[in-house]
């Protein structure tokens, strides 16, 4: 979203700290997204459509593969740190719940990585993901785990965790001066989500709930969707 331009340094700031350690959250989320492209497409021979491509990275790794990139992103301060990336990506500031910019059939794959809880109307970028995907193109999804990445969920000492809410709602973190307490999120159940990627017109092929790279933890911070666009 265009607030993140006041936190673009410090979000680019983590992200470069977990591509060093090769560990941590959004690493992990990166890793699942390339993993998936290889089970199903051939990287080096796509357009790849990256929704909320932030500081770039992801569209960097992807561009290294061979595939023809677009990084799109609402913050104009992410995008001017994507610039500083090299390879032939193409960058465009247009918003992933619209899509004003891109046409109809442009894609062989979109990704939506780490984003969808920074959006009021997630559904609309499953629309805008489907409009622009050609005919059995792919989606790849990545989320904050609803149930165990969230506000209301609190690990105890025995291991397992106490979920207070697990209703759709917009949050923000206590204190202030940080992203969350700042900007918030959105939060919603699994549920909601794969209702309405298919209510979108995808087709589930595959779901994944991905451990976090480094950590002990057996309790998954992610969820990981791969759809597809076949009722064209």
């Amino acid at each position: 979203m265009s607030n993140y331009d006041q936190w673009a340094s410090q979000y680019n700031s983590i992200v470069d700290n977990e591509v060093s350690q090769k560990t941590g959250i959004i690493e992990t989320s990166y890793q699942f997204v390339l993993e998936q492209l290889y089970e199903y497409v051939d990287p080096s021979k796509i357009k790849i459509c990256d929704l909320g491509c932030g500081q770039g990275e992801l569209s960097f790794r992807l561009s290294k593969l061979g595939a023809a990139v677009t990084g799109i992103d609402v913050s104009d301060k992410l995008l001017e740190l994507a610039r500083n990336k090299s390879g032939a990506i193409k960058w465009v500031c247009d918003d992933a719940m619209k899509l004003k910019q891109i046409a109809d059939n442009s894609f062989d794959v979109a990704i939506s990585n780490l984003m969808l809880m920074d959006v009021p109307d997630f559904q609309s970028v499953f629309k805008s993901a489907y409009r622009v995907l050609v005919p059995e193109g792919i989606f790849v999804c990545v989320i904050m785990h609803p149930c165990f990445q969230s506000p209301f969920s609190y690990p105890l000492e025995d291991g397992s965790r106490n979920v207070s809410s697990y209703s759709a709602q917009h949050w923000k973190s206590k204190g202030s001066g940080t992203l969350r307490s700042t900007l918030g999120a959105y939060h919603q159940p699994i549920s909601e989500y794969l209702n309405k990627l298919l209510e979108s017109g995808f087709s589930i092929i595959h779901l994944n709930e991905p451990l976090t790279k480094g950590s002990t933890s057996s309790v998954p911070s992610l969820f990981g969707i791969v759809a597809q666009k076949f009722n064209c």
